[in-house]
């Protein structure tokens, strides 16, 4: 009978000690500042971008700084399924409800497979995937942390980790990404609020509005 407890106890212990193992290497949610550099690279572009991503557990903020179209706002709800794109115009301040899930992600058709290697960025060991865009004939090299969930991401939120080194295909051409700076710290619960002084709308009613004379 002894014998028989024993063995079970041993087996527990083991589910157990394999259950730890697991939960440790979870992704936990994140808290941070992420800090993107952004150059088009075909064609080649001296002029450099920048993009700034504040998280906050499921709370987002990826604001973009371009040289054409000036300060860009993007407020993510995760866990609620909603944003808004903040903009202002000469008609006023606009916070305009979009589809975030339809970022990004939805409007690019490509594949990933883990690759070995690893490279540091911003200080911290990323790992390698090889990238293939549908109509793109070329593959190309990204890197991610894999410590980090992907949904804290601008892109790419269906990869292992965090991308901190990426492309971007557009109609202005491809655009690479780079992690440059990343702050563990707790921002601001009013960082992810639509300031008072902005008129919610859909993009449909904000269309509207830049329609009327």
């Amino acid at each position: 009978m002894q014998n028989h407890l024993d063995f079970g106890q041993s087996v527990l212990f083991s589910f157990l000690c394999s259950v730890s193992l697991i939960a440790q290497k979870k992704q936990l949610p994140f808290s941070g500042e992420l800090l993107f550099k952004a150059q088009r690279v075909i064609p080649m572009d001296s002029i450099q971008e920048h993009m700034l991503i504040y998280a906050k557990d499921s709370l987002l903020k990826v604001i973009n700084f371009s040289s054409n179209m000036g300060k860009q706002e993007l407020i993510k709800h995760l866990s609620k399924e909603k944003s808004y794109l903040l903009l202002e115009t000469t008609k006023g301040k606009y916070a305009i409800r979009t589809n975030y899930t339809k970022y990004q992600d939805t409007t690019l058709s490509y594949s990933f497979k883990k690759k070995l290697g690893s490279k540091r960025i911003a200080g911290m060991k990323a790992k390698k995937l090889s990238v293939t865009f549908t109509d793109i004939d070329k593959k190309f090299t990204f890197y991610y942390l894999k410590n980090i969930p992907a949904i804290y991401g601008s892109a790419y939120t269906n990869f292992p980790g965090l991308v901190v080194e990426y492309y971007i295909p557009t109609d202005e051409g491809m655009f690479q990404y780079t992690l440059t700076e990343l702050k563990r710290i707790d921002p601001p619960l009013t960082l992810f609020m639509v300031p008072t002084d902005y008129k919610r709308v859909s993009i449909e009613e904000f269309m509207e509005e830049m329609s009327k004379p």
